[in-house]
């Protein structure tokens, strides 16, 4: 075991009580219900933390926490796999895949950042996740029946509570004869109709990303629960940023997604773009909150998630792009002497 590392000054409990909360409660919100894969929020947060404690065991820091934390994270396992569910289980199982690579990711690697070690084990993580579906006898018809059997009930379920929340708007009898009302009422329910076909499209990159979420989660209340380093603790939303070379894994989705000749790969394709590109949209939403510097970076956060919220694909599409300029404009490090 390594000598214990410099103790990291404690940081304060707002923000990652926050996430928290929110981790709790998005995967029974509409739309987040069909298309979040893991529906336990402590069955993938909870074995991450134990890896982080673990890992900061193995540094020199507290035996206790990194066994009381192991103790929960096992409890919550069983506790899913005693429950007979198929795709419980198979929450579960991903969750120790996950959380394994993420042991190994931060034992293993030197870089003091946390994204690059996460993405590094998810990513991990899903290559030997395919690599134990294909060796198992009728692994991949077996997770595409789970998988397709719960989409199934969760997308039903969305589209049930839509149309019961469309019965009360359209009640009274001038919005049933608005025929603008009428028209967005039935895109909508399209989009909640669609969802389960999109999810099983976007699987594995909406599972990396839920994943790398609860990583970032677990790595943030490590170092705020111990002394001990395991890097860098994370930045504010309005520093992200991550290697410009990530830029290829763009490309190489566009690439794969488009080519007529590429469309055996197309999943793979599209799922590239999902995930990184969701990356780089959070990276577009950092540049707008460091616009709002220095008191209103939350502003910024706020205005984004309404942009999202209003124009749904095209505000994501939009802040992807900002992300994108960003790899070579980088306008936060170009415009930071004029603003300080």
């Amino acid at each position: 075991m390594t000598n214990a590392a410099v103790p990291a000054p404690r940081r304060g409990w707002w923000w990652p009580v926050l996430a928290v909360l929110c981790w709790l409660i998005v995967a029974d919100l509409p739309i987040a219900h069909t298309l979040l894969p893991v529906h336990q929020p402590l069955l993938l947060l909870l074995p991450m933390l134990a890896v982080c404690a673990l890992a900061g065991w193995w540094k020199g820091g507290s035996m206790p926490m990194a066994m009381g934390f192991t103790a929960a994270a096992a409890g919550v396992v069983f506790e899913a796999v005693r429950n007979g569910v198929s795709s419980v289980a198979l929450s579960a199982a991903w969750s120790i895949i996950a959380a394994s690579c993420l042991g190994l990711s931060l034992l293993a690697s030197r870089s003091k950042w946390f994204l690059g070690k996460g993405v590094v084990a998810v990513l991990a993580a899903l290559l030997l996740a395919v690599v134990l579906v294909a060796a198992t006898p009728s692994g991949p018809a077996s997770l595409a029946r789970t998988v397709g059997a719960a989409l199934e009930v969760r997308g039903g379920a969305d589209l049930n509570n839509w149309r019961a929340a469309r019965s009360q708007m359209t009640r009274g009898s001038s919005t049933r004869a608005d025929s603008a009302t009428t028209a967005m009422l039935d895109m909508a329910e399209q989009t909640v109709t669609g969802l389960p076909a999109l999810a099983r499209s976007a699987l594995p990159s909406l599972l990396a990303l839920q994943t790398l979420v609860a990583m970032a989660m677990a790595w943030a209340l490590f170092h705020r629960v111990s002394r001990t380093r395991l890097g860098e603790p994370l930045a504010p939303v309005r520093e992200f940023r991550f290697s410009d070379h990530w830029i290829w894994s763009v490309i190489a989705g566009l690439v794969i997604a488009l080519l007529p000749a590429l469309q055996v790969l197309q999943p793979l394709g599209i799922n590239l773009l999902v995930f990184f590109g969701a990356l780089y949209a959070l990276r577009g939403a950092a540049v707008l909150a460091w616009f709002l510097r220095p008191s209103r970076s939350l502003l910024g956060l706020l205005i984004g998630m309404a942009l999202l919220l209003l124009l749904r694909e095209s505000a994501a599409i939009a802040l992807g792009f900002v992300g994108l300029g960003d790899t070579w404009a980088d306008w936060r490090r170009r415009i930071r002497p004029a603003v300080s």
